[in-house]
């Protein structure tokens, strides 16, 4: 209860330090603005050195700690030998140049990220050489040290977390990215919700399926802290333990350290979601308004079993982190398979394949300690629609084989161009099942709109 108490505090205190800050103001707007709109990692960068920034002012942030807490490097992260850090926050710098060219052209303030150094700069447009507003760049920390992985003295008496606490400062820095996400996302949205911008056609065949649909939609964010209790006792909770009253006290009596049965509490306490699946639940929700439909968004954990039999459901995600998908497994043809045996981890499995489809579809990813932006993942996306449990509305569940690939196929479902087979049996009005598999990739974490498609299932 301790560990609790102090964990809250500190929370409390990070936000009442953030409360009407003009930078977390700017941050906010680069994180929801278009240029940024694909760049999932970047967005997870910018908010982790923005935050170490501003609550942790005296400390030279390093490479280690953004592989670590950012990329889910291990903690023998060695930069000698993998570029990852530098090569992304190369890439944000670029992002942040083109922000301030185009969308922030009139932002008071001009966010950089200095070389020689991952803390941002705030400079006011009308003196843009005046000193910085958060940080001075670090001393002796050139980038010619950083290209060979080296830091500065500072860091370099840091000692090592041990592996208990590097998971408490890793999960804390994402609750705070997710908390500043969440509450961007839905201040953001309510400001965007102007009375024209109700009611507008359809510009898709798959959102006037949604426009013509009768009930109210709720999209579902899944459980990012579910998933990384998950990671800790190394075993998937099915929904039967998610939506007992004794969660997550069971998994805290499967680990026997106590940092990190603290650490499960918390997470059981706390409401957490990817800054991706955030994304998607706000694209749904505005696009859903537009055309005139109610819609609301609910986390997979104040989600009950009648909610889903009434009205009209989108969940976001796999069963890992939305143990409610599990309940319509067997309704899918393409079914997402882990093993453990297989570098990508996990690949697709197709129970009846139709003329010229695999039986296995496989997820590939790129080597990043390589550290080549133009390294691609290969993914695939199984999205499928289905009646709710009351056969009253629909369910649409969107799950691929990581974050990116689902915040791609949302884009893709919402303003995408169908191939003319799919737009005939969505316009069709007693359509109640279709699912497709699509084939996507995206580059060093942004997600990319073009996609495969793979199979399609109506009915």
């Amino acid at each position: 209860m301790a560990l609790k108490s102090q964990m809250e505090a500190t929370r409390e205190g990070e936000e009442a330090l953030l409360q009407g800050d003009s930078r977390l103001e700017l941050v906010q707007r680069i994180l929801a603005s278009e240029t940024f709109q694909r760049a999932a990692q970047l967005r997870n960068i910018l908010s982790y050195v923005f935050r170490s920034a501003i609550l942790r002012p005296n400390h030279a942030l390093s490479e280690v700690e953004i592989a670590c807490d950012v990329l889910a490097r291990r903690p023998d992260f060695n930069p000698a030998n993998d570029n990852i850090v530098r090569a992304q926050v190369s890439h944000l710098r670029r992002k942040l140049e083109q922000y301030f060219d185009t969308e922030g052209r009139d932002e008071p303030l001009v966010l950089t990220i200095p070389k020689g150094n991952y803390l941002p700069v705030f400079t006011p447009v009308v003196a843009r050489a005046s000193l910085p507003v958060i940080a001075e760049h670090t001393q002796g920390e050139t980038a010619d040290a950083l290209a060979e992985g080296t830091h500065s003295a500072s860091v370099q008496t840091q000692p090592a977390l041990p592996w208990g606490r590097k998971w408490k400062v890793g999960i804390a820095v994402l609750f705070s990215a997710a908390f500043l996400v969440l509450a961007l996302l839905f201040l953001g949205d309510q400001h965007s919700r102007r009375p024209e911008d109700r009611n507008m056609p359809p510009t898709n065949p798959f959102v006037q399926f949604l426009a013509r649909s009768q009930g109210d939609v709720t999209v579902v964010m899944p459980d990012t802290s579910l998933v990384m209790i998950q990671h800790i006792v190394g075993t998937n909770i099915p929904l039967s333990d998610y939506i007992n009253n004794d969660f997550p006290q069971r998994q805290m009596a499967m680990v026997k350290d106590p940092t990190m049965r603290g650490v499960i509490l918390d997470l059981g306490n706390l409401r957490t979601t990817s800054v991706n699946e955030a994304l998607i639940a706000s694209d749904f929700l505005k696009t859903l308004q537009g055309v005139g439909v109610h819609a609301a968004i609910r986390y997979a954990r104040d989600i009950h079993v009648h909610d889903l039999s009434e009205g009209n459901t989108i969940l976001i995600g796999g069963p890992t982190s939305d143990p409610w998908v599990s309940l319509f497994v067997n309704q899918m043809n393409f079914r997402q398979v882990d093993d453990p045996t297989l570098r990508a981890n996990n690949y697709f499995q197709n129970l009846h394949p139709a003329s010229g489809e695999q039986s296995q579809y496989m997820n590939t990813y790129p080597d990043l300690s390589i550290g080549h932006e133009a390294n691609q993942s290969a993914g695939y996306v199984d999205i499928t629609l289905t009646q709710n449990p009351s056969q009253s509305g629909y369910v649409l569940l969107i799950g691929g084989a990581d974050l990116q690939a689902n915040e791609a196929a949302s884009r893709f479902l919402l303003h995408g161009k169908f191939p003319p087979e799919i737009s005939s049996v969505l316009s069709r009005k007693d359509l109640r099942y279709f699912e497709l598999l699509l084939h996507g990739k995206h580059m060093a974490g942004e997600a990319d709109d073009s996609f495969e498609l793979v199979a399609f299932r109506p009915k």
